[in-house]
């Protein structure tokens, strides 16, 4: 009798024990997938978030979580998972920009990625070089312009058009107060302009002698006339 009431208490333990271990493995595919019981956008959202790509169902996002997860992990291998071509161009710069690597840009297919790539990695870098692989005009010229300003280097300012050039040479020369500069812009009262308030910034009138605009000589010539006496 005795050992039948052992026998049924073993039997009553493991089932306890068995209930408990069914009851927190439930629990845990439940915790682990959360997203399971949303339906259609939302459920693709979720997965997203959770970067669990190969859950989703539409295309796009799951090009995108592809994109993202490939960014987080800092590896280009990922972004070849990616079946549209642009989201894949996409994820090649990212990763380019990410990694500094300008190799990663030649092999980017997407001629607007492409573009973006050289152009971020050029001012990221201060290498004018990168921005003549831009193709898109408007964007090499303010790859070149960036680059310019930043390094004070008013040669790179050339590439630029007429007013945009003008200005660029402009502020290279104030910030560098450099009046030599100055020569290098193309119209004749700019020159003087720039001379001016170099010679304001320096404190040295005798560069208001290099002006060759009247008016604009003797503007910079009162700056440094005599003060005022004041009253005893």
């Amino acid at each position: 009798m005795r050992k039948k009431i052992v026998i049924l208490s073993f039997i009553l333990i493991v089932s306890l024990f068995l209930a408990a271990a069914c009851s927190l493995t439930g629990s845990a595919v439940k915790n682990n997938d959360q997203c399971s019981s949303l339906e259609s956008s939302a459920k693709d959202e979720c997965y997203f978030e959770a970067n669990k790509c190969s859950k989703i169902e539409n295309k796009d996002i799951r090009d995108s979580c592809v994109a993202e997860l490939a960014k987080i992990k800092k590896d280009i291998k990922v972004c070849d998972l990616i079946v549209s071509d642009k989201t894949k161009a996409y994820c090649q710069e990212e990763i380019a920009i990410i990694q500094n690597n300008q190799n990663i840009c030649r092999e980017i297919e997407d001629l607007y990625w492409r573009d973006n790539c050289n152009f971020h990695l050029g001012i990221n870098n201060n290498k004018d070089v990168y921005c003549l692989l831009v193709s898109n005009t408007q964007q090499k010229e303010d790859c070149f312009k960036e680059i310019a300003l930043a390094t004070n280097n008013h040669i790179l300012c050339e590439v630029l058009q007429d007013n945009e050039r003008e200005g660029c040479i402009f502020k290279i020369a104030k910030i560098t107060k450099n009046v030599e500069i100055c020569q290098e812009l193309s119209k004749p009262t700019n020159r003087d302009s720039c001379k001016y308030n170099i010679a304001r910034l320096r404190g040295d009138k005798e560069i208001c002698k290099q002006i060759g605009t009247r008016i604009i000589r003797e503007s910079c010539e009162a700056n440094f006339g005599p003060k005022p006496v004041s009253e005893s």
